[in-house]
């Protein structure tokens, strides 16, 4: 008597590795742009803002640093979403450029 082969399980082929063979650096990478470039982002911004919005130094800093979380996130977001760590790493490197522009452009002379 013949035994049916469909009692046995299939036999599956090797998972196949990534061809670009970046799978995992390429999420790394990301992280670290969003943890710290999103850093670097919001305290440009949170020194920019402060100086760009009108009232005392106190209520300025502490607007300017809980505005600067919205930053983070939308920083955070920003490296996972764009289409290359490349092009992340760039969009984050321009708007840390443009809160650090706002900040040097409306420094005051006393610290």
């Amino acid at each position: 008597m013949a035994t049916s082969s469909s009692s046995l399980p299939p036999a599956r082929a090797p998972a196949k590795r990534n061809a670009r063979g970046a799978g995992h650096g390429v999420l790394w990478a990301r992280g670290g742009l969003a943890l710290l470039g999103g850093y670097a982002v919001a305290a440009t911004w949170a020194a920019g803002l402060a100086r760009l919005l009108p009232g005392g130094a106190a209520d300025t800093a502490l607007i300017a640093t809980m505005l600067s979380f919205l930053v983070y996130t939308a920083a955070a977001i920003w490296a996972f979403a764009a289409r290359s760590t490349a092009r992340a790493a760039l969009g984050l490197l321009m708007a840390g450029a443009l809160g650090l522009t706002i900040a040097w452009l409306l420094r005051g002379g006393s610290a």
